[in-house]
């Protein structure tokens, strides 16, 4: 079996953004922080929602709620989140968990420390885009944050790269979890785009409001000299007049502050029918996506058939 690398990404970030995705469950235990979470109580309750079949009642209640400042019984609830979530792999997925993925839980329950409680979500992020619901857990990823979504999505990436099959015999089945990746990596790029494009429009508005409000600015210094001329007593009709050339001067600025604000304009509405177009690609990633899913189930079960066979 080749070896794998450490995680490549900067894990603190990815605890951080997996904590955020955790709390899409809404568990009845507290998970807002690495320290609440060392008990392993949350972590169960999530695996029972995200398979309650496999992750079933008898399983959880397994699992000690009651445990104060008890480094044991924390210990023993992670042991056995980690073997349900390996024996998961194992079993339902026909995936072996790389060693590099598998959590130190000694130092989750001494040290709260987050770069492993980071490893042993992201086995349990895993879990959620590989079971039954996975398309129900893949759209409430996609409400995250786009800062957290990068992260998440990375992190299920990675995962998926360093997942070893228990048949890697299986070349249909190996090509189709490539073209997830790729369908991933081309999402990841569409989100990239998305947002600079939405920084631009930010920006463009910005430019607009302040050419907005220099033109107000102007029309008022207009609206004045106006005034003053029209109490100057023909003045106005001679262009050599200081007044009349400031009144010249600043409806020309005025004019060129109208086409700035026209091309602006313009280029604003160019950003946001792009930024449509890209929506529209990303379903269409999407809905790729859950097809390729689908086909790989297929293929795996079709295998499966064939191996009883």
């Amino acid at each position: 079996m080749e070896e794998t690398q450490p995680l490549s990404q900067s894990e603190l970030p990815l605890c951080d953004s997996l904590i955020i995705w955790l709390q899409t469950f809404n568990t009845a235990a507290p998970c807002q922080d690495v320290k609440q979470l060392t008990n392993g109580v949350a972590m169960a309750q999530v695996l029972h929602q995200i398979d309650v079949a496999w992750f079933n009642e008898s399983w959880l209640s397994r699992i000690k709620e009651d445990i104060g400042d008890n480094w044991r019984i924390k210990a023993s609830n992670l042991k056995k989140v980690l073997q349900g979530i390996m024996s998961y792999y194992s079993e339902f997925l026909g995936q072996q968990i790389s060693e590099e993925l598998i959590p130190d839980l000694n130092q989750i329950t001494e040290c709260s420390d987050s770069v492993e409680l980071g490893r042993l979500l992201q086995l349990i992020l895993g879990c959620a885009v590989n079971c039954e619901k996975k398309q129900e857990h893949i759209q409430n990823i996609m409400t995250l944050e786009e800062s957290v979504q990068h992260v998440v999505m990375t992190a299920i990436q990675e995962l998926m790269s360093k997942e070893i099959l228990s048949s890697p015999t299986n070349d249909a089945v190996g090509e189709l979890e490539q073209q997830l990746k790729r369908a991933l990596e081309e999402l990841q790029e569409a989100l990239a785009e998305k947002e600079e494009l939405r920084q631009r429009c930010q920006e463009l508005d910005m430019q607009v409001t302040a050419l907005q409000d220099e033109k107000n600015s102007l029309v008022s210094e207009n609206e004045m000299m106006n005034e003053k001329l029209d109490q100057l007593d023909g003045s106005f009709d001679d262009p050599n007049t200081m007044v009349a050339k400031k009144y010249f001067h600043a409806q020309l600025q005025l004019e060129q502050l109208q086409e700035e604000n026209f091309r602006l304009e313009a280029a604003k509405d160019d950003y946001r029918v792009h930024c449509e177009e890209l929506e529209k690609q990303l379903i269409e990633f999407q809905h790729r996506n859950d097809e390729l899913t689908s086909l790989a189930e297929e293929t795996r079960a079709l295998k499966d058939e064939i191996d009883v066979l």
